[in-house]
């Protein structure tokens, strides 16, 4: 029996795309695969500030990471999603308590550090 197979082009590509990365998996890396360490590093000398938003029928739960000495160098990562309002703030609490551990003390900004002009 004869049978011809036909892969279609976006599969084929997607198949060669994947083996192309798995030559690579037993390689050593290099430093630019590091480089978000370094250019994460600023992260442990910031504030968290946690905060809920409705959003959809559900509370948003979001932690901002500020840097204590500059405050416009900022990340906002929302966390998770609750279904009430009691529940989603209990969530902020605890998640911003766990990650603004910090053993030189509680890290604060304020809205001063902006230096916002209101003329």
């Amino acid at each position: 029996m004869n049978m011809k197979v036909s892969i279609a082009a976006a599969v084929l590509s997607a198949m060669n795309s994947f083996l192309e990365r798995e030559k690579l998996a037993e390689k050593a890396g290099d430093t630019e695969d590091l480089r978000f360490i370094v250019e994460g590093r600023w992260l442990k000398d910031s504030a968290v500030i946690d905060g809920t938003i409705y959003r959809n029928g559900g509370w948003d739960v979001y932690l901002v990471f500020v840097h204590y000495t500059n405050a416009l160098q900022l990340i906002v990562r929302t966390i998770t999603r609750c279904y009430s309002e009691p529940k989603a703030k209990a969530t902020a609490f605890y998640i911003r308590k766990e990650a603004a551990k910090d053993r030189r003390g509680t890290l604060g900004v304020s809205i001063q550090m902006l230096g916002l002009c209101t003329n």
